[in-house]
């Protein structure tokens, strides 16, 4: 409904001291109206207020709107009902006209505050929806992205059908693997808690019932996107698979690390880190493993490049900087 919109457009820009302005003007604007058809108008003593108070109300606020109709019933009090130029009450005929005119009035405040208040939630419903919709477009791009690199890693094993078969079995795993964890992030109370429980929780299912001691500190974390979060979260549940398979399995380490921090120019890094031997699972990303290949993704998603560390364990590095 474009009327809806431009009413909270309008709305928007009518705040603080210009609301006051503007509905001092609608009801010098009433009043003037008021006056210049008094002839025709007769016993219709409050009939040009009442737009002024609904739009006030609409395009200013419930505050504004109540200045008006105070305005207005003292206005028309002194100027318009008998005996003019004067407050004072004649008969109860007075008193019934001023107590409609003000019931009336407070009534349609309300309406109008009601109506504006949910104009504004529907507008904010707007915008959420189009951010929403534009990052899952977002996500569905970068996943299809990583389709097709888990593809191209499986055609480099085509001369090898036993090894193609297995990698293409690989893949399909992994996307299924993935698609279980996306259903898990974009759920509505997936980051309540904030980022560290919801890797723990993906951490702890990689490693199972493996005797691993699990270190996060993620505090530069909170300035990131959903987007930004979600890919940080792949990524380090793609580098807890991979420590699992070739790391602590196999009883060659018992930590695994991960950080998050902020440099002094405001760019994050991100670090993973378990204390292997760092040869096994360095050999096998630089080889180009399906797994390098998908966390290799997710870091471009982050909008960085992964870097690969064999000192003292296999370490994976990402700097980026916060959308």
């Amino acid at each position: 409904m474009p009327w809806v919109h431009q009413i909270s457009r309008v709305s928007i820009k009518r705040q603080g001291l210009l609301s006051w302005v503007v509905a001092l003007g609608l009801f010098t604007g009433s009043v003037a109206v008021r006056v210049l058809f008094e002839p025709f108008l007769g016993g219709m003593k409050f009939m040009t207020f009442w737009p002024a108070i609904v739009v006030t109300t609409l395009i200013c606020g419930w505050r504004q709107g109540a200045f008006v109709l105070s305005l207005a019933t003292g206005t028309a009090w002194y100027f318009f009902l008998e005996p003019v130029h004067s407050f004072a009450i004649k008969d109860k005929n007075t008193v019934g006209a001023l107590v409609s005119f003000v019931s009336v009035g407070g009534f349609l405040v309300l309406v109008m505050a009601a109506l504006r208040e949910t104009i504004r939630r529907v507008e904010l419903a707007k915008a959420v929806q189009e951010t929403l919709f534009a990052e899952l477009q977002h996500r569905v791009a970068n996943n299809l992205q990583l389709v097709v690199a888990l593809l191209r890693n499986a055609q480099r094993n085509l001369r090898n059908p036993v090894a193609a078969a297995e990698t293409l079995t690989a893949a399909e795993d992994r996307i299924m693997a993935m698609a279980q964890l996306h259903r898990r992030l974009n759920d509505g109370t997936a980051y309540d808690r904030g980022l560290e429980p919801l890797l723990k929780e993906m951490i702890a299912s990689a490693f199972r019932e493996l005797p691993v001691t699990v270190r996060i500190d993620v505090s530069g974390a909170s300035d990131l996107t959903i987007d930004q979060m979600t890919a940080m979260t792949l990524l380090v549940n793609e580098a807890a698979l991979n420590a699992a398979k070739h790391v602590f399995s196999k009883g060659l380490g018992s930590r695994f690390e991960v950080s998050l921090a902020k440099d002094a120019n405001g760019r994050l890094h991100l670090n993973i880190k378990d204390d292997g031997p760092g040869s096994t699972q360095t050999t096998d990303a630089e080889a180009g493993s399906l797994g390098m290949g998908i966390m290799e993704a997710f870091a471009t998603q982050l909008g960085g490049s992964l870097e690969v560390g064999h000192r003292g364990g296999t370490s994976l590095t990402v700097e980026f900087k916060n959308r």
